[in-house]
Parts: structure tokens; sequence; C-alpha cells
């Protein structure tokens, strides 16, 4: 592993002594190849996962979801052993982390979403019931102003109906406009009374009535029937469009009673009445309503503090009804210089949205800082652990050195010896590297990934909290989703695993540099006790290898 490497993974740490465990642990692996084997007992990084989720959305997985329980706080999620707590087994332990986690956390900020949905669901049902009946209210406001553009659309379909139709073409310009506000066609055809009597043609009419042609009974009876005479026709025309008019007014009183005074909603046919009604003023009126009361019934069921919604959504009937706002219509239009009614509604549910994910974000980064923390506090004492290991036997073996020189350096002179003495560090550099090594090499990675955590959990905490910018907020809760939902961060059952390792790691450590040392110093196998100054085979060795 390179140099600067393992500097960089400890070199934002306060304490003195882990400059020194830098150091020592450098000098060990600056020589050493870098591609160990991770032993799963000896300590491993965040899980890596596949992304559950795309750029831009939050995952059932991550901050909202019950894998964030893990990150809730030391120990939650990890089961407690022992004679005086037989039924703390893994299972209920584990199921009450997730749920209390639930409970504190995620059932706030699902409160805050559904009212938030709710609200908006409120405005928009509102906003489309003042603009859905071709940009008029849904319901009846005035008899005169909301019916008149049907009459007005029977008098079109009338007129030019009549233009097309069988009455005289003596008078199929002058009678359709005289009966301008008539109707003629509807859901039937005309009436035969306005058929021209002249089969043969309107010279026949003509001929009659100015004397040019002999009048006989048939002629006579043809003269006198009512689609005859042009007065007659504008009566008959007349009295239909009339009949239409007073039919469509009938229908549509009915329609507004069966409603609760909303309009149905008709199909698009030209005619009206030729629309066929594709939802009932019942079903509008009734969905309306209770979108209305949702926010009323909202802060009557609630039983916990953060099941309270808005002061505005809560109030939203009772504002229609005490008129503050001028009804139902004044809620989408801006009071006294103010957003609308609807507007700050759903701001206001919007706003809540945003404060209880920041703060379920919040819940989750502090316990995952104090997480973080304690899982790299426990790699902090192990790397010093080796390193206090390291210096031990380095130590030692210098003491050896000192001990084994001069009683070579004696027994040489009396045997006219010369010495080229040359000490090593391979003693101690083999124990370093059989087993220290691999230990202080996963070490250095796991203290890099921690800090690396702990610096961004201090991003995103200052990201959440130091910004009004929603934008920022978002992306800061999408970046700590990204992270929980895809394992990034340590969680509290791993941060106990190393605060076990490192009791264990301490204590093993600890043995072996002592039975090293025990092993240099009495040994009597060469190989093995090369310090063991007592032996004068010992002596004898390094005089042998030191001579000239």
């Amino acid at each position: 592993m390179p140099l600067h490497n393992i500097m960089y993974a400890l070199s934002q740490q306060n304490k003195y002594f882990l400059w020194a465990s830098v150091a020592a642990i450098a000098i060990i692996l600056f020589s050493a190849s870098t591609a160990f084997a991770v032993d799963p007992a000896v300590g491993t990084p965040p899980t890596q996962t596949t992304p559950t989720q795309s750029s831009g959305t939050l995952s059932r997985d991550g901050v909202f979801g019950c894998r964030a329980a893990q990150y809730a706080n030391i120990g939650t999620l990890t089961a407690i052993g022992g004679v005086y707590v037989p039924v703390n087994d893994a299972a209920v332990t584990l199921n009450t982390g997730y749920l209390v986690y639930k409970e504190c956390v995620l059932d706030g900020v699902v409160s805050a979403i559904k009212n938030s949905e709710v609200a908006d669901l409120q405005a928009a049902a509102q906003r489309a019931t003042e603009t859905s009946r071709g940009g008029n209210a849904q319901y009846l406001r005035n008899f005169e102003k909301d019916l008149r553009p049907q009459l007005d659309q029977i008098i079109v379909e009338a007129v030019t109906a009549a233009k097309s139709g069988s009455m005289c073409n003596a008078f199929k310009n002058t009678v359709p406009t005289a009966v301008a506000r008539s109707y003629y066609q509807g859901s039937r055809q005309p009436g035969d009374e306005q058929l021209c009597p002249f089969v043969q043609s309107d010279a026949e009419r003509q001929a009659l009535v100015s004397g040019s042609s002999p009048v006989n009974w048939s002629s006579f009876n043809s003269l006198i029937q009512p689609g005859g005479y042009e007065i007659s026709e504008y009566y008959l025309l007349k009295a239909q469009t009339e009949s239409q008019m007073a039919t469509y007014d009938y229908n549509i009183r009915e329609q507004l009673g069966w409603g609760n005074g909303f309009f149905p909603a008709f199909d698009t046919a030209s005619n009206p009445l030729a629309k066929n009604v594709i939802t009932p003023g019942f079903t509008i009126a009734q969905s309306l309503q209770r979108l209305l009361s949702a926010g009323t019934d909202i802060l009557v069921n609630a039983n916990e503090i953060d099941q309270v919604n808005g002061a505005l959504q809560a109030g939203l009937q009772s504002t229609i009804v005490s008129d503050t706002i001028r009804g139902l219509s004044g809620l989408a239009r801006s009071q006294n210089g103010q957003p609308s009614y609807l507007d700050r509604m759903t701001a206001e549910a919007s706003s809540a949205v945003r404060a209880s994910a920041v703060n379920a974000a919040l819940s989750i980064l502090s316990a995952a800082r104090q997480v973080e923390t304690l899982y790299k506090a426990a790699k902090e004492a192990i790397a010093q652990a080796l390193t206090d290991a390291i210096n031990k036997l380095r130590g030692a073996e210098t003491t050896c050195w000192g001990l084994i020189v001069p009683k070579v350096k004696e027994q040489a002179a009396n045997q006219g010896i010369s010495l080229r003495i040359a000490t090593t560090t391979e003693f101690s550099q083999k124990v370093i590297d059989e087993n220290i090594q691999p230990l202080a090499t996963v070490t250095v990675r796991d203290l890099r990934i921690s800090t690396d955590a702990l610096n961004l959990i201090n991003q995103l905490i200052a990201s959440v909290t130091n910004t009004s910018s929603t934008a920022a907020q978002r992306a800061a809760l999408e970046r700590l989703d990204s992270l929980v939902a895809n394992n990034q961060l340590h969680s509290s059952s791993e941060a106990q695993t190393a605060q076990k390792q490192k009791d264990d790691v301490t204590t093993a450590i600890g043995t072996l540099v002592d039975s090293t040392l025990k092993d240099w110093g009495d040994s009597t196998d060469t190989s093995v006790g090369w310090c063991n100054v007592n032996n004068p085979d010992v002596i004898t060795m390094w005089l042998n290898k030191w001579k000239i």
C-alpha cells in the first residue's frame, strides 16, 4: 500500500498517538504488497450493492424504509444475551428496533406526505370545479348566465336546421331569421305540419295567390295548410323552439336537483338536447365534498402529534362556510395581496413534508454519525494496539542486539577473530509480516472509509440544516437515501462488531507480543531463541555469522 494512502487514511485524526500509529504502520507496509485477502473476522467495509434507485428519486430501501433502522442508534438492533434478560433474543430486539424507527420516524413522514397529497388533491379538485364546464364552474351560479349559452346553442341548431329543412323555399331565409331564438331540430325530426303543401313547385303557390291559376278544392286545401303561410310557419317554428328550450330548462333543473346544484359532465355533442351524461352531478358534488372535508377529518382522527395537519388544510371547510374568502370560488383567488388560500394551503402542507423529511434525515444522520464515530474509534484503538505491538517488537529487537553484540565481541576478542557486525530487523519484521500486516492493511482501509463517511455525514447535515433551498435539501436527502439504500454507511451492528473486534485484537496482539518476546529470550532453539544470551550456542551462532 503506498505511503501517501496510509497517511491520508488517518490524516484527519486529532489525537497525537495516531500519527505514531500511521508512521509505524507505514514503515511496515511501505515495501509490502497490498494484495491481501480480507478475513471476514478481521473487519469489512460497508456492503456495496447494486443501486436500488435512479437519480432524482427516493427509494423504499432508503431513508424512508425500514432498512434505515439499522442506523437508528448503537445497540438498537443487536441482541443482548445473558441470564438476566432471557427474553431479549435476536428476533425481539431486531423487531423492536424496526418498530421504534417506524413509529418515531417513518410514521411522521408518512403523515406529512399524506396530508400534502390530500392538500394537492383538494386544490386540484376545487380548481377543476371552477373551470371544468367549458371554462365555467361545475356548479350552478346563476340560472340566466349558466343556462343562456345552452339556449343560444339551441337557437343556432334551430336556425341551421330550418335553412336546410322542408320549409317552403319562399321563406326559408325570412322565417329562420325571424325565429332567431327558436328551435327547429332537436333529437327528433321537424313536425310534418311544416311540410310545404305545394308539392309541384313554389310557382304553384304564387299562381294561386296571384289569381293567375284557377282555384279548386285541392289547391285551396294546400293554400290554407299551416305550412303554406309565412306567418304560420313563423309561429310553428317559434313554438317548437320554445318548447325545446323549455324542455331543456326543465331537464337541466331536474339534473341540478339530483346533483345538489352541480351540473353533470356531458359528452361533446354540439346540441344541448342531444348530450349524454358521462358523470352524474351527484358524483361530482360528493367527490368535492369529501375532499373539502378531508382536512377536518384528518384533524378529528389524529391521535398522535405528527398526524395533525396544517391550520389552513384543517380549516378549509369552515373557511368556505364562514365566507371570509367569498365562498368556494374564492379559494383560488388571491386575497389582500396574498397568494390564494389554496396556494397557501398546499405550500403549508409541502413545507411540513420537507420539515418532516429533514427531521427524519437529521435523525438518521445524527445516529449515523454516532455509529460511525464509535466504529472509527474502535478502528483507531486497533490501529493503536497494532502500533504498540510493532513498537514493542522493534524495541525488544533493539534491546536484544544491545545484549548480543557485546558478548559476541568479547568472545571474538578472546579467540582473536575479526568481526563485521550487521544487525537486522528480520525477526520483528517476520512477526509483523505474518501476524500484523494483514490486519494493519484492513484497519487502514476501514479507517479511510470511516473517515470519508464521517466527512460526508457532516456535509449532509450541513446541507440539510444550513440552507433554505428546497432543491439543495432534496439533493442532500437523495444522497443520504442512496447511501442508506446501498449500505454505504456502517450500521450499528457493524459498530458493535468493531468494538468487539477491538477487544479481541487488543488481547490477541498482547498475547502474541508477550509469547514472541518470551520465545526470543528463553527458547533453547537458536532459530527461535536468537536473543537467549544465556545460551552459549546463540553467541557462537552470531560469532560465526559476523566473523571475517
